[in-house]
């Protein structure tokens, strides 16, 4: 379980983009990833595959969830909560459901 403040979305809009980047299985496994520690972008790419890499990075960085600096992965706020949740979902199976 997360301690402390839980990241929360501060509109609907926001709320959108993090639906949005964590409804694809890839982008929940890179989540999970960073949240392990794998923090470049040539980590993550050989993690789960170089095909689209560049669009899944931008999705979970428009979400709020990491911000790239050059081949650095910063996970923010967000993104250590909801890579929590996401951890959190796979491992009762239900991953998919979120």
């Amino acid at each position: 379980m997360l301690m402390g403040k839980k990241a929360k979305p501060a509109s609907p809009e926001e709320m959108a983009a993090v639906h949005h980047a964590l409804e694809s299985p890839i982008r929940r496994n890179m989540i999970i990833l960073m949240n392990q520690g794998l923090l470049s972008v040539p980590e993550i790419a050989a993690a789960v595959g170089e095909n689209m890499i560049e669009y899944h990075l931008h999705r979970l960085e428009l979400a709020g969830l990491i911000e790239i600096q050059g081949e650095k992965i910063v996970l923010t706020e967000a993104g250590v909560a909801y890579g929590g949740l996401v951890k959190e979902q796979r491992e009762k199976g239900g991953a998919d459901k979120i």
